[in-house]
């Protein structure tokens, strides 16, 4: 009977334990998918989505939620807000007027930063970027709504930050307030760098091809020292590794264009080094080769 009592009990415990994961995933997922925010103070969502090294471009995207509080019966928000993005390079003001119908889902301003380095992706796979977010929102005074008057009068409205989804595949996000930073002004200075996986792949790319470069070098000088005839196997053995690294330094996960630090510390010396042993093999078969 023990027996039966604990294996039930463990039975209700493990149902329990279900259920209450459910339906915590069901409270986040509503709150997630919600158009309103909690509390008094409208959410702001910054979604950094992407980088383009290349040219130094951070695509993102800002979210304004309000609370409900602030939207009428007629689903519009009781004033005129504005998102104000200072450093992005394309449109940088997001109205949501309070004669139109709310939509969080709608009301979103895509941006663009650019990096203060650009120029440092040479130093790839150790290439570090930096990039700054100054964002504030106004809404119009109260005296200004009663009178139907817009955009005579505004006061900063606090917001709150929410950073959740600045990440994205490839780098490591580091997000740093700046001392000016409070609920009324964000000010955040953004540090990208290549994930540790990056940058352990591209140092192990880079010293196979070094490796095998070097094995081919060892060949071609016992070649050399010995008076053997030169097998024809071998020239197509370093002919294909010369084509062969360009395709092997292509799998280096987010690589810039050529001539960066990784292609100076592996590629460019591996092919170097297959392309010189290569002439050599060739110069010792057309002097050794006797054909009857």
């Amino acid at each position: 009977m023990a027996i039966v009592s604990l294996f039930s009990l463990r039975r209700t415990f493990r149902a329990l334990s279900i259920l209450l994961a459910v339906l915590v995933s069901s409270i986040v997922s509503s709150d997630a998918e919600s158009a309103f925010t909690k509390g008094s103070e409208p959410h702001l969502f910054v979604n950094l989505m992407s980088f383009d090294a290349s040219h130094g471009d951070i695509h993102a995207r800002l979210q304004l939620r309000l609370p409900e509080s602030e939207i009428t019966h007629q689903f519009s928000p009781r004033h005129d807000y504005f998102l104000v993005d200072e450093l992005t390079v394309g449109e940088s003001v997001l109205k949501i007027g309070a004669n139109d119908p709310y939509s969080a889902f709608n009301n979103y301003l895509p941006t663009q930063y650019q990096v203060h380095d650009a120029g440092s992706q040479f130093y790839y796979p150790f290439d570090n970027h930096t990039a700054y977010l100054r964002i504030f929102v106004d809404r119009s005074g109260k005296n200004n709504a009663q009178s139907g008057v817009q955009g005579s009068v505004e006061e900063r409205v606090p917001v709150m930050l929410d950073t959740s989804l600045c990440s994205f595949e490839g780098y490591k996000v580091i997000l740093t307030p700046e001392p000016d930073h409070s609920p009324g002004y964000v000010h955040i200075r953004i540090d990208l760098q290549r994930t540790l996986s990056i940058k352990l792949f591209t140092v192990f790319v880079s010293v196979l091809m070094l490796l095998v470069s070097i094995g081919f070098m060892n060949m071609v000088r016992k070649l050399v020292k010995s008076e053997a005839a030169p097998d024809i196997n071998e020239m197509a053995f370093g002919a294909a590794l010369l084509f062969a690294f360009p395709a092997i330094r292509s799998i280096e996960p987010f690589v810039p264009p050529m001539g960066v630090l990784s292609d100076f510390i592996g590629f460019f010396w591996a092919e170097t080094i297959v392309a010189i042993s290569l002439v050599v093999h060739l110069q010792c078969w057309m002097k050794r080769k006797r054909h009857d």
